[in-house]
């Protein structure tokens, strides 16, 4: 008798193994496994039709391209707004695609943002912003607020003013329209949404600026691209010195050295000491030559 513990109930499972001995801790192992995920309520759910739909998800994002602010979204307080009105013209905006009823992947991804947002060292509110847009039409004013709340608090005032992290739902007339822009393509799947996880750097006058994919972010890369972004704007003297010397790599997903900037970096660094080391030397000549003329 092998006793499982599922979600809502105890079930009694007899087992009979006539099966030889070296099946048995084949068995065992994929009973243990069975027993795992129903104790963590792990619900698996496959495509209907997973090669046809899985072509249709993912990212096929060309940072440069303009997104368009004009369509509409009501926010987590019940307000209808364009989503340009969360755009400044000095601030950056971080936007994330996730729907609020998600199971698994939107939770992981705004969890990962959560964590993010403290680490960039910038000030959510005055150096950037946040908006969260539902991909899901069936979203509202009233899903958004809960998420809204239950995020928000994570980074309390960590990253600065957690309100102005806006979280939106609209209809597919405003939806479908952004995320093509976007280049984010999702599926719908009885019910549920195929998608993938992904970060948006927006410029302020709306264009992608870069794109970061994962659950988890590279703080000091996000920085940097909400800086570049940003147009001089935001960011300390640091900031702008590192970016004269890296470039986004969009095949390494990250900020690397950029070979050519480097070098008149240093050739720069080169005269600058040369010149100082020239000045510095004639000076020293003329005051002995003043020395010996006193002698």
């Amino acid at each position: 008798m092998v006793r499982v513990w599922r979600s809502t109930q105890l079930l009694d499972l007899k087992v009979e193994i006539k099966s030889p001995v070296f099946m048995r801790p084949i068995f065992f192992t994929l009973l243990l496994l069975l027993e795992f995920g129903v104790f963590l309520g792990v619900e698996c759910r496959a495509l209907e039709k997973p090669g046809e739909n899985l072509k249709e998800v993912g990212l096929t994002t060309k940072n440069g391209e303009l997104v368009d602010l004009s369509y509409t979204f009501v926010n987590q307080d019940g307000e209808v707004r364009t989503l340009g009105s969360y755009f400044s013209e000095e601030r950056p905006t971080i936007l994330v695609p996730a729907y609020y009823d998600c199971p698994r992947l939107c939770g992981l991804l705004l969890k990962g943002v959560s964590e993010l947002l403290p680490r960039i060292g910038l000030n959510l509110g005055t150096d950037y912003n946040v908006v969260t847009v539902s991909f899901n039409p069936k979203d509202d004013a009233d899903s958004a607020g809960e998420v809204a709340s239950r995020y928000r608090a994570q980074i309390a005032d960590s990253a600065g003013n957690n309100d102005d992290w806006a979280f939106l739902a609209g209809d597919n007339d405003n939806i479908v329209p952004l995320m093509k822009q976007l280049g984010f393509h999702y599926k719908e799947d009885r019910g549920e949404f195929a998608h993938t996880a992904a970060i948006f750097i927006l410029a302020p006058n709306g264009m992608i600026s870069q794109h970061f994919t994962g659950i988890s972010f590279p703080f000091r890369d996000v920085r940097l691209s909400i800086v570049e972004a940003s147009k001089g704007e935001v960011g300390t003297l640091l900031d702008h010195a590192l970016l004269f010397c890296f470039r986004f790599d969009p095949t390494e997903g990250k900020y690397t050295l950029a070979a050519f900037n480097v070098m008149r970096a240093g050739g720069l660094i080169t005269l600058v000491t040369l010149a100082g080391l020239i000045v510095w030397l004639r000076m020293r000549e003329r005051r002995s030559s003043d020395e010996e003329k006193g002698i």
